[in-house]
């Protein structure tokens, strides 16, 4: 497949570009979005903006909201709104995007893509997630909370953590042992539900990286009630609608609601953006001193920042590579965990060169005055811990590769 854009596609980056321009003017001083009502309250109006011009789920179909438009559209309109992550808050609801959008409308029934898809995509829905337990996080399959049926609903008890979208979210979804007498991997149940029904609540979970808010949270159901209709899937099944769900997050976050690819594309095309680009690292080693000469002096400093490049250029390669197996259907989810082992993997080699660089500076975090770029640096260092950790630890990753992907024999 040739992945160059076309003269039509050069044409809708033009269209859509002018759009955001004319509709989101650059401003000099764009205001800091400090609280999550703030940032809820401009994701909202973007979102909307976006929808009512066409432009929210490129690639959904049309009758839930979508544009019914092509891969490259969708990848081209990911690309012009990375800018406006912090200006606008796009990304907020990372979780309804990224995983809750494309499992409904891979898995889910009619009237569920019918019902949520449209508020998804127009910003009326933000989501989080409930999948990790104190005593299951990487071991997905042994979750604890239960799901009991009683008529048309099902009574929900039990605990997640590490929630991401934990405080602002108004709809979840949820893993939920429905057998808890039943074989492995075949007595769960994959819910959708409403963080507004009585039973549920939720608490703060404190992070080293010393945030007065916290990113992420705890969830509790205390005789929460589910209707039936917001199962995903068949009864039982649940397992198998959880990596769905894991397989649109690891292949690279967004993707594509036909058929899942625009993940490993997007990360092909353009790289792995929350790795930051190598341009920054070399403007950073420019313009910082070490013993009277800059870091970019340095030869050992220079060829770290450049195996960072050519590491960029491999994950760049497999994301087209991997792109191109899901759309033929002949990805099993597995080959979803190198994009994800190798991005995280270098965000925390990235984070730790990027401290060596700055020297005692690295010891300075978000509230310090003298802090480099306001403590972001160290921040993100710290939070690139947590990246090895989310979304199947590299552990997790590694297992899957060599075990399924290699065929190594387990331990």
């Amino acid at each position: 497949m040739d992945y160059r854009l076309t003269k039509q596609d050069e044409g809708f980056r033009k269209e859509f570009k002018d759009w955001l321009e004319k509709t989101f003017p650059k401003e000099e001083t764009p205001p800091k979005l400090e609280t999550i009502e703030e940032r809820e309250k401009a994701y909202r109006d973007f979102q909307k903006k976006l929808f009512d011009a066409g432009y929210a789920g490129i690639r959904y179909d049309k009758r839930y909201g979508g544009r019914g438009g092509t891969m490259m559209e969708e990848i081209i309109v990911a690309e012009e709104l990375d800018p406006y992550a912090e200006t606008h808050a796009y990304g907020l609801n990372a979780i309804g995007m990224g995983m809750a959008g494309p499992v409904i409308n891979a898995v889910g029934n009619e009237d569920q893509k019918k019902e949520f898809l449209p508020k998804l995509l127009d910003g009326s829905h933000i989501w989080c997630q409930g999948f990790s337990e104190p005593n299951a996080g990487s071991d997905l399959a042994g979750v604890q909370t239960t799901a009991v049926k009683d008529g048309d609903e099902w009574v929900i008890n039990g605990q997640k953590c590490w929630t991401s979208g934990w405080d602002y979210g108004e709809w979840g979804f949820l893993l939920c042992r429905t057998d808890v007498s039943g074989p492995r991997h075949r007595n769960l149940g994959f819910f959708l539900f409403d963080c507004n029904t009585p039973g549920f609540s939720r608490r703060p979970l404190r992070q080293m990286t010393g945030e007065t808010h916290a990113q992420y949270g705890e969830l509790f159901f205390d005789d929460m009630r589910v209707p039936h209709e917001n199962m995903v899937g068949e009864e039982g099944r649940g397992w198998y609608v959880a990596m769905t769900t894991l397989i649109a997050e690891r292949g690279g976050g967004q993707v594509s609601a036909a058929s899942g690819e625009t993940g490993g594309m997007r990360m092909g095309l353009f790289g792995a953006r929350t790795i930051g680009s190598v341009d920054s690292l070399i403007e950073l080693a420019r313009n910082t001193k070490h013993y009277g000469q800059t870091i970019w002096d340095d030869a050992t400093f220079r060829r770290r920042i450049a195996q960072f490049a050519i590491e960029n250029e491999a994950l760049r390669a497999y994301g087209m590579r991997l792109g191109k197996m899901i759309r033929s259907g002949s990805v099993s989810g597995n080959e979803a965990s190198m994009t994800k082992l190798t991005w995280t993997e270098q965000g925390k080699r990235r984070g730790d060169l990027l401290c060596e660089i700055i020297g005692a500076y690295s010891q300075l975090m978000r509230g310090d005055p003298r802090a480099i770029d306001g403590g972001d640096v160290v921040h993100g260092m710290l939070m690139s811990r947590g990246t090895t950790i989310f979304m199947g630890t590299s552990e997790i990753c590694r297992n899957i590769l060599a075990e399924r992907i290699l065929g190594l024999p387990r331990q």
